[in-house]
């Protein structure tokens, strides 16, 4: 879920401000997302891999991807929501890169600064000229991906980046863990045991989290009723929506939405 138009040039601060939910607590966006570490330590899940995270590193997140990061140490760094369009030319998969060299450091530095400056003039040219440094950016991560191959995914890998997959885009389904296991052709026990080893959640909890995101963000960024949003996230009942919401958020769904 987007609210106004990409691409978009946050400061890693700001962009920690504005997140609806914590950072630490498995998300997906609808569109890409480049994080340019600068400063600090960290580290991030995603498609429930856990890595470690510093200085010099560039993180790609595409659509429907599940992630969370935890930031340390005085963290710098900048983040950049990225258009869903096919002919930027973004990775298709995730993608942690170490910018090793100084060119490689100033070149992506200089790219977020003049997609920042150009989305923030209004002159002749500009959405172009936004769209062609997004452009840019993919070409870093091209290049940046040929010197830093990812690597092959192991068995339990593959199962584990399908279960972020179809949690991101299937979590308004109102499915159990069991459904989600079976599409995967997997027993709700092993898939715990996946997750579980690899980021020390079980996969309800991935699950859970998830669905309480996507309730902040209408609760935030939309007027439905309470119950509408509950019925939509396929909770039961309104009643059951709110115990779980409280128990993530601390707040009841009314009192998040004001106090927001």
């Amino acid at each position: 879920m987007t609210h106004q138009p990409l691409p978009k040039v946050e400061t890693l601060a700001t962009h920690q401000r504005s997140e609806a939910w914590r950072t630490d607590a498995a998300q997906s966006l609808d569109y890409p997302i480049l994080f340019w570490i600068t400063r600090g330590q960290g580290r991030i899940m995603v498609d429930c891999r856990m890595r470690g995270i510093g200085p010099n590193t560039a993180v790609f997140i595409p659509p429907h991807t599940l992630f969370s990061y935890e930031m340390f140490a005085s963290p710098q760094g900048m983040v950049v929501s990225l258009p869903l369009d096919e002919s930027a030319g973004f990775p298709k998969w995730p993608a942690l890169l170490k910018a090793t060299t100084v060119q490689m450091q100033s070149e992506i530095t200089g790219l977020i600064d003049s997609l920042l400056r150009e989305s923030n003039e209004e002159r002749p040219g500009q959405r172009r000229a936004v769209m062609a440094y997004a452009m840019m950016l993919g070409v870093w991560l091209d290049r940046a991906l040929a010197d830093q191959p990812q690597g092959e995914l192991g068995k339990s890998e593959r199962v584990l980046r399908k279960f972020s997959h179809v949690v991101s885009i299937g979590h308004r389904d109102g499915k159990s863990l069991g459904e989600f296991a079976a599409d995967l052709q997997v027993t709700p026990t092993h898939l715990t045991r996946l997750t579980q080893n690899a980021v020390g959640k079980p996969a309800s909890a991935l699950l859970q989290e998830r669905v309480i995101q996507a309730a902040c963000e209408a609760l935030l960024h939309t007027d439905r009723p309470v119950q509408d949003i509950a019925e939509k996230l396929g909770f039961s009942s309104p009643a059951y929506f709110t115990r779980a919401f409280q128990t993530h958020t601390g707040k009841s769904p009314s009192a998040f939405r004001k106090s927001r």
